[in-house]
């Protein structure tokens, strides 16, 4: 199996997923969390942060790809390899 094609946006990814992944994580805690009085404006503003990161990470998907379909890769990354 050949490795990933590397564009200029591969190095984003790894930290947009991660960032969504602790917002996620958060935002779980935070539902679970009954005894505490949460604030319904903090948990519109941490949802509203969910949906911008991953509006983020779909767009950064999505030019990776474009990259990788129109030949735009990394000097390091054979020109063959396919997704």
């Amino acid at each position: 199996m050949q490795p990933e094609p590397q564009t200029r946006h591969s190095r984003v990814l790894p930290e947009l997923r991660f960032s969504l992944n602790l917002l996620y994580v958060g935002r779980l805690l935070l539902g679970m969390n009954a005894k505490t009085l949460v604030d319904n404006d903090a948990l519109t503003e941490l949802d509203e942060r969910i949906e911008t990161i991953t509006d983020e990470l779909v767009a950064t998907e999505l030019l990776h790809e474009a990259a990788i379909l129109a030949g735009d890769r990394l000097p390091n990354t054979p020109p063959n390899s396919e997704i």
